[in-house]
């Protein structure tokens, strides 16, 4: 008989472990928010599916993270917001995906990295060269990482110089960032790629 109890104790079904209570308030939070944050995100352009997909989403955050969030309102629906694009994109790589799949669509070729690196630091460069020569050198500085004090070590310049430069250069490079939106927007006012 021993070894028939050693088998049936070796077969037996494991103890399910009990779940953990959710803490204090999360259960009338959740009551008191959850279609809230549905309505969020429907608000925001997601399908009822979508929206109920992204608040459980959320909800799980808040209740993982509920002792360290002081505003648990605001966390959730800033939360449900991240969510919904989360969600957004997982529907529409699955989408691709299946175009793919069924030969609707050609598989997306994989970005080279260097040639954005390289075109990134085209732009930067460009950038730059339309600024003051003084403020161009300030924020090539800034580019490399170093901190305003120590461009006035390394220009001579006291560092509240160095700030003004930066102030002006900064205002400079949006309105030239802005200027080239538009123009991009003129040419091609309905975002589609030249062909």
């Amino acid at each position: 008989m021993d070894a028939d109890n050693a088998v049936a104790q070796a077969t037996a079904a494991p103890l399910a472990t009990p779940r953990p209570h959710p803490p204090a308030g999360f259960a009338a939070f959740y009551r008191d928010e959850f279609k809230t944050l549905v309505r969020t995100a429907m608000y925001s352009g997601a399908t009822r599916e979508e929206a109920i997909e992204a608040a459980q989403m959320s909800m799980a955050e808040v209740l993982r993270r509920w002792a360290d969030i002081g505003d648990h309102r605001a966390y959730g629906r800033k939360a449900v917001i991240n969510n919904l694009i989360k969600v957004k994109t997982n529907t529409l790589d699955r989408v691709r995906a299946q175009q793919v799949r069924y030969g609707a669509a050609t598989a997306p070729s994989r970005p080279d990295a260097n040639l954005n690196l390289w075109e990134d630091t085209q732009w930067v460069m460009q950038l730059l060269r339309s600024l003051p020569p003084e403020q161009g050198k300030v924020m090539a500085f800034v580019v490399d990482g170093f901190a305003p004090h120590e461009i006035a070590a390394m220009l001579g310049r006291s560092s509240d110089a160095v700030r003004q430069s930066l102030h002006e250069a900064r205002i400079r490079l949006k309105k030239t960032i802005k200027k080239d939106q538009a123009a991009d927007h003129d040419a091609n006012p309905l975002g589609e790629e030249a062909r």
